[in-house]
């Protein structure tokens, strides 16, 4: 594989990729240092892989890709009607049109399919919401066996007064590392929010884009990872406000336990003209083990006048007064500290309207991390 795979998933200038990856320089040399070959698009999908995304309440709206590859004859599109435009075009590329009256919610599922050897894949999808109001969920599975490494790039346009949420629920072995890059650009009076949950993975990069364009637009960003073990999540944010009185709502929070590590990077920009805007950015984290590490730098810079913003960022472990107080309740010390790192991650997705898709992303939580704690 090429050394540099900075290079291959970062945007803008050389200087500005290597300075985007700097915490995430040695995990990434790591996988620079194996031979990866082009994974299988047919590869077949085993009955477990299959029970983690063939849910009941996405049948009929539901698009599966392996290894980066639209696959029609594991996908399920019997419910989704005219409201909904597919269209494959070359290199791996989805392009789908949501008309107004589409509704409801549209799965989206990449599934991560070992070979033989390390093997890598990579996809693009384009969505334009014409309008009305949608519901993406895009999930990330994978099975353990050799190495693989994706990387996904989602644009997102998001026309006048559309209404838009997506969901991304990445559970993944410790085999499977993904980069994904997420981008969208609003028009007036829409709205992009998003509800993200970062789980396992070797490494795990996710960018997020997004330029408030349009007047009124507004952006609303809730987000975990949950990392165990030696895990690597690095989280880019880059929020852009060009015009008058849009605005933003960034929460997002983070758990490293082990020798895990993680990184938020949260950057807001108010631009010239931009007056009237609504910037709000919180980053908390929990560490959980003496070797865990979380870097986290909230960036906040406003070029207009009449700007309300806010930003900030903590790291710290779980609070020793809380846990006595548990604790002088007759809960045992690994239970009070379960309800704590529970209650800390459950707060991002309490917005998350559809009680069985909560529930799997706190039922994800708790195997990932509540199951355990405090290790070397």
């Amino acid at each position: 594989m090429d050394a540099s795979l900075i290079d291959a998933f970062g945007t803008g200038d050389a200087r500005e990729r290597e300075e985007s990856w700097r915490y995430s320089k040695a995990a990434l040399r790591a996988l620079s240092q194996q031979d990866f070959t082009e994974a299988d698009e047919q590869a077949p999908l085993s009955p477990a892989l299959r029970a983690q995304f063939e849910w009941p309440q996405t049948q009929g709206r539901r698009l599966v890709f392996v290894n980066g590859a639209y696959a029609p004859a594991c996908s399920d599109t019997s419910g989704i009607g005219d409201a909904l435009t597919i269209a494959q075009a070359v290199d791996r590329r989805t392009l789908l049109t949501i008309a107004a009256g589409f509704g409801g919610t549209l799965h989206l599922v990449y599934a991560n399919v070992p070979s033989a050897g390390a093997t890598r894949w990579q996809a693009s999808s384009e969505i334009r919401v014409l309008g009305g109001s949608a519901h993406v969920v895009e999930q990330h599975v994978g099975e353990v066996g050799a190495d693989v490494l994706g990387a996904l790039v989602s644009q997102f346009q998001i026309d006048a007064g559309a209404r838009v949420q997506i969901t991304t629920l990445s559970d993944l072995p410790d085999s499977v590392s993904l980069y994904r890059r997420t981008q969208a650009a609003l028009a007036d009076d829409a709205v992009f929010g998003g509800a993200h949950a970062i789980l396992g993975g070797r490494l795990q990069r996710f960018d997020i884009g997004i330029a408030l364009a349009g007047a009124k637009a507004r952006f609303d960003s809730r987000g975990v990872f949950a990392l165990r073990g030696r895990q690597h999540a690095d989280v880019h944010l880059d929020v852009r406000h060009v015009a008058r009185d849009t605005a933003c709502d960034i929460v997002w929070r983070g758990v490293a336990d082990q020798r895990a590590r993680g990184i938020f990077h949260g950057a807001i920009t108010v631009a010239a003209g931009a007056d009237g805007a609504d910037a709000q950015l919180s980053n908390k984290n929990l560490l959980l083990s003496p070797h865990a590490e979380i870097d986290t730098q909230p960036v906040l810079e406003i070029y207009a006048d009449e700007v309300k913003a806010a930003h900030g960022a903590t790291v710290g472990q779980l609070d020793e007064r809380a846990l006595f107080y548990l604790r002088s309740r007759g809960l045992p010390l690994e239970e009070a500290r379960r309800l704590l790192i529970g209650a800390f991650c459950r707060s991002v997705f309490a917005d998350v309207t559809e009680a069985a898709l909560r529930e799997r992303i706190e039922t994800l939580l708790d195997a990932r991390v509540l199951a355990g704690g405090g290790g070397a």
